[in-house]
């Protein structure tokens, strides 16, 4: 097996600067990714989504075709995912015109890994949370099912379900940071027969987190600013080879990650019941 080498981007939030995003750097930064990827050796990038900060139709039309300019000068092929802000005001078919590629879910492979790129319902708001749609768990069950390879499931929103304590948009509202069906998608992957690694944005921190032996990344956005106080100008090195993964992450917040490439599935025992009602010691 060759080694495969993937640039991730997310949450790039191209328009108006807010309190812990800048917005107005964003072209610059993506720019200066895209000239890092071409003097590189890739075999694709992946775009988590999240790509603009939305504010109407009108307008997030034009953020949206600004980042798609951007996009165009990568000398790889280029795979999209939509955010949460992306449809705000857009659908998701005006996401894929503007950009002329899909950004549903689909399998494919990059190099020699096998992808699942699963976009569900990302609508978001303050009162509603996040919410599967109908068919959206039966898409990510009928992909993953598929096939029995190693599987790099790619998502916007993370599906670990993982604490959000410290983070300074979701320790207060979690419900905010991942799907209310957590539990069933969490099963999903654990009954698929291939062995899965789960790549997500959304949460604007890079993260590691290991549930039914299933290990979820997260990356940080392009412009987010709540740790450093400067745009993290973070973007992803995922290389596979053989039985390894490594994961880079370059900017303001760097992470080095290597993870065993699971080559079969693994099962974790199911966890205890509750001991205050089970009596289990």
């Amino acid at each position: 097996m060759t080694t495969t080498r993937i640039a991730v981007v997310g949450d790039i939030h191209h328009g108006q600067d807010t309190q812990t995003k800048r917005g107005s750097m964003a072209l610059a930064l993506l720019d200066r990714f895209v000239a890092e990827v071409n003097r590189g050796s890739f075999d694709a990038v992946i775009d988590l989504g999240d790509r603009i900060s939305d504010e109407d139709p009108e307008r997030d039309r034009l953020l949206q075709s600004d980042v798609a300019m951007c996009f165009a000068r990568l000398a790889v092929a280029h795979h999209h995912l939509s955010g949460n802000h992306d449809v705000a005001c857009l659908t998701l078919a005006d996401n894929e015109a503007l950009f002329d590629l899909p950004s549903g879910s689909r399998a494919l492979i990059i190099g020699d890994v096998r992808c699942v790129f699963w976009q569900p319902d990302v609508r978001l708001t303050r009162a509603r949370g996040l919410h599967l749609s109908a068919g959206d768990l039966d898409v990510l069950v009928r992909l993953l099912g598929q096939d029995d390879r190693p599987t790099l499931l790619v998502s916007h929103v993370p599906l670990s379900g993982h604490a959000q304590t410290g983070n300074y948009y979701f320790e207060a509202n979690p419900r905010h940071a991942t799907y209310a069906e957590a539990a069933e998608i969490r099963q999903a992957i654990a009954d698929a027969p291939c062995p899965v690694v789960a790549l997500a944005g959304h949460v604007h921190w890079n993260t590691l987190t290991t549930v039914d032996a299933t290990p979820h990344l997260t990356l940080q956005s392009l412009t987010e600013t709540f740790i450093s106080g400067d745009p993290a100008e973070a973007f992803g090195v995922l290389e596979i080879e053989s039985d390894e993964l490594r994961w880079v992450v370059r900017g303001r917040e760097p992470v080095s990650i290597k993870l065993p490439w699971p080559t079969k599935k693994s099962r974790w025992r199911a966890p205890l019941p509750s001991f205050a009602t089970s009596g289990a010691a």
